[in-house]
Parts: structure tokens; C-alpha cells; sequence
């Protein structure tokens, strides 16, 4: 039998810990095929813990992994996934903030049964919960075919070229695909699944994309993806990230990324001249400097791989 485990990595969720644990146990008799759910908690100071032990009432296990201090997202779901892979083949994880729709686990149980070995990870599509109460509705088209995305060079590529469509939160994980590519890079905040991903796809493994919305991600102001973007940090891990891929990539390639990026970058700077931000207009005039030279260092680099070729 397929050992499958549940995920929740937490910190400071007690205001939101329960909907997830709730939803979780809304998966009707798809539960009971669920060894443990385990709670990672990253030194929460708040009710986090207390209240996800008051609210799990299910006969499967709630597995409290607590960590000893604060190390931030990847690094605690590194933590979890090494404490855990002894004893499950597959992990799903769901962060402390989302909603599984009723049928997550059926839908991702399903595939992890009759998937193939190439297989390393399971994703689908999800519904965006906007701070406001409101939906912003994913792809949901049950009539469209399951997608497998082949651990190749032009999965790479287009990875490379469309950015992270691989969502975490709600996927599931073969822990022996885990291990065959490493941890999650925690240099990367913002992107390290993206960065994961990408070295998944380029040790080989196939990814099974379900086209339906099977939850809820919410949207909020403190977000990793906020602060992200507001300190530019999305745009100085793509430039650490993007020369290890060079060889995947034409050079027109190279240049539409670089100028995708700096229009987000005069997007922003132009905000702060409106908003009279003048750190923020510092900073968004530095991190374009650095993407102009990381255009001209990978459009070198690509051009002494072809003459290798």
C-alpha cells in the first residue's frame, strides 16, 4: 500500500489554522487513506498549535513536529519532509492559511495511484482568496485531459520562459523524487519552488498537472509573494537562478526575460515617484542596473555555449 502523509507547515496561523483543518477532514472517507497529518510549526508565539489541537477530531493522526526556533518557510518544510520520509512514499502539502475543496484528496489520491515512476509530483489549478472576501477563479475545466508535463529540455525552457505553474500548496510530492533532487533552496524566498521545480524537470521526473481548482490560496498584505515584491526580491533570485539554464534557452529567449523584468521594474519605479518612496525608487534603480548586467553576462555565456556546440 502507498503510504501518503498531509503537510501543513504553520506559523503564526491561529486565525486560520482551523479552516485548513477543517477542510482536511471535510475530504469525506478519502481521509482515511491519509497515514498522518503532520503540522509543522515554525515556532509559532501565537494559539497555533493549541488551536489545531482543539480542532482536529479526526481518528487519524494530528502530528505535532514543532521546531526549536524560527527558520522560515523552506527551511521548516525541509525540516518536516527529512523527519517524515521514513515513513510515507508520497507528501501532500497544504499551507496553514489555504482551503482544500472537498475534493483535493480524491482527485490527488487518484493520480498518486495509478500514476507512473516517472512521476514526482502531482499539481493542479487553484482559486485565489482575495483579502477582500472575493474569488479570483482558476483554471476548472473538468473536461479537459490530465496534463503530464516530461522531465525534458523544452520543459525546462518553457518553465524558464513562463515561470513557476507548479503550485505547492495543495500538490503532492514523491518523497524518492525529494531526495533524488534536494531540499528546497531557502537563499530563494520568493521563488524557491520555481528554482525546485526546475531542477525536478532537469534530473527527469514528470510532473501530473490536474486542470481543476481543488483550493482555496489566500491572498493577503504579508504574504512571502507581497514583501517580495516590494523589495524587488523576485527579480534578484530570477538573476541568481537564470545562468544555471542558459543552455536552455535561445538568445531571444535570454532578452525577452531580461526586458519582461524590467518593465516590472519600471512599473514599480514609477509607483514610488507617485508615492513619493524615494528608498523604493533607489532600490528598483539599483535592481534594474543589476538585471542590465545579468542581460549582457548570460547573452555572453549563451553565446560561448553555442560555440561549444
Amino acid at each position: 500500500m502507498i503510504r501518503i502523509a498531509i503537510l501543513i507547515p504553520s506559523y503564526n496561523n491561529e486565525e486560520t489554522i482551523s479552516y485548513t483543518l477543517e477542510s482536511i477532514q471535510s475530504q469525506h472517507e478519502w481521509i482515511k487513506r491519509i497515514s498522518t497529518v503532520y503540522l509543522a510549526d515554525d515556532c509559532s508565539s501565537d494559539r497555533t498549535i493549541a488551536l489545531a489541537q482543539a480542532t482536529w477530531n479526526s481518528p487519524i493522526l494530528l502530528h505535532i513536529l514543532p521546531a526549536d526556533r524560527n527558520l522560515g518557510q523552506w527551511e521548516n518544510v525541509n525540516r518536516a519532509i527529512n523527519l517524515i520520509k521514513e515513513t510515507a512514499d508520497w507528501c501532500l502539502i497544504l499551507h496553514s492559511d489555504d482551503i482544500a475543496k472537498p475534493n483535493w484528496l480524491e482527485m490527488i489520491i487518484s493520480r498518486i495511484e495509478l500514476c507512473s515512476e516517472k512521476i514526482g509530483s502531482i499539481c493542479s489549478s487553484w482559486d485565489n482568496l482575495m483579502p477582500d472576501g472575493s474569488i479570483k477563479l482558476g483554471e476548472n475545466d473538468p473536461t479537459k485531459q490530465l496534463g503530464v508535463i516530461e522531465g525534458n529540455d523544452n520543459a525546462i525552457r518553457e518553465t524558464l520562459l513562463q515561470g513557476c505553474w507548479w503550485h505547492i500548496s495543495g500538490c503532492a510530492i514523491r518523497l524518492k523524487t525529494f531526495e533524488d533532487c534536494g531540499s528546497f533552496n531557502q537563499k530563494f524566498p520568493y521563488q524557491a519552488d520555481w528554482e525546485w521545480l526546475l531542477r525536478s524537470l532537469n534530473r527527469g521526473w514528470a510532473v501530473e498537472y490536474i486542470p481543476r481548482t481543488l483550493i482555496l490560496y489566500r491572498q493577503n498584505v504579508g504574504s512571502v509573494s507581497s514583501k517580495s515584491f516590494q523589495t524587488h526580491q523576485d527579480i534578484r533570485e530570477f538573476i541568481e537562478i537564470i545562468p544555471n539554464y542558459i543552455n536552455y534557452l535561445e538568445p531571444p529567449d535570454i532578452l525577452h526575460l531580461h526586458v519582461k523584468r524590467s518593465q516590472f521594474i519600471i512599473m514599480r519605479t514609477v509607483k514610488s515617484l507617485i508615492t513619493l518612496n524615494s528608498q523604493r525608487f533607489l532600490q528598483s534603480f539599483h535592481v534594474l542596473l543589476m538585471l542590465l548586467i545579468s542581460l549582457k553576462k548570460c547573452q555572453k555565456q549563451s553565446k560561448l555555449y553555442q560555440q561549444l556546440l
